[in-house]
């Protein structure tokens, strides 16, 4: 009898260090991995769009480069661009479109983006069409975590403005996936990440 406890006692310690020793491996491998997180903001102004990313790199990344493009008709009017590093915590992207909710119409977006105080900010305006009736924004999932190697790309938000025909429905990944649907885009703001 104390032969048949000996082994169940036995075999519940190896059961736990079995399960210790994989629940730590798992920890490992999620910490090797660089990662976006976005956060979804709950109060925006009216007229503004914003798009928050915890940012962990310095794994396998060394750092990135943020780039704001406007694209009209095939032509590409890039900002400034916004450099991260490995100390890079955080990054905020803003959108705030000139002239929304007046008779005017937008006519311009201000786009500014900022990394944590040991990084870098940008601020840019782009003028748009006068025939602007509307716009589209898209960005990730509340919380959704998107994972970055060296060498890649992402398109971290994306606003298409409605000049009368009315607007695609869009996603960041499928942009990425086809960028003839960004160089043809009548009117297509888009925020692009390199990873190096």
């Amino acid at each position: 009898m104390k032969k048949k406890k000996l082994f169940g006692v036995i075999l519940i310690v190896i059961g736990i260090v079995i399960c210790l020793g994989v629940g730590v491996n798992f920890v490992k491998k999620q910490k090797q991995e660089d990662t976006l997180k976005f956060i979804k903001e709950n109060v925006s102004p009216i007229n503004t769009e914003c798009a928050d990313y915890e940012v962990n790199i310095g794994k396998n990344v060394g750092g990135a480069t943020i780039i704001a493009e406007l694209w009209q008709d095939g032509v590409c009017t890039q900002s400034s661009p916004v450099i991260l590093n490995t100390k890079t915590s955080h990054l905020h992207i803003s959108l705030l479109m000139d002239g929304f909710g007046t008779n005017e119409g937008i006519h311009g977006l201000n786009v500014q983006m900022d990394a944590n105080e040991q990084v870098s900010s940008m601020l840019t305006y782009f003028d748009l069409p006068s025939q602007v009736r509307g716009y589209s924004f898209t960005a990730y999932d509340n919380k959704e975590v998107i994972k970055v190697n060296a060498g890649e790309e992402h398109i971290l938000a994306a606003m298409a403005f409605d000049l009368g025909d009315g607007i695609r429905s869009m996603d960041c990944a499928s942009l990425l996936e086809k960028q003839e649907r960004v160089t043809s885009a009548s009117c297509l703001l888009i925020v692009r990440a390199t990873f190096a």
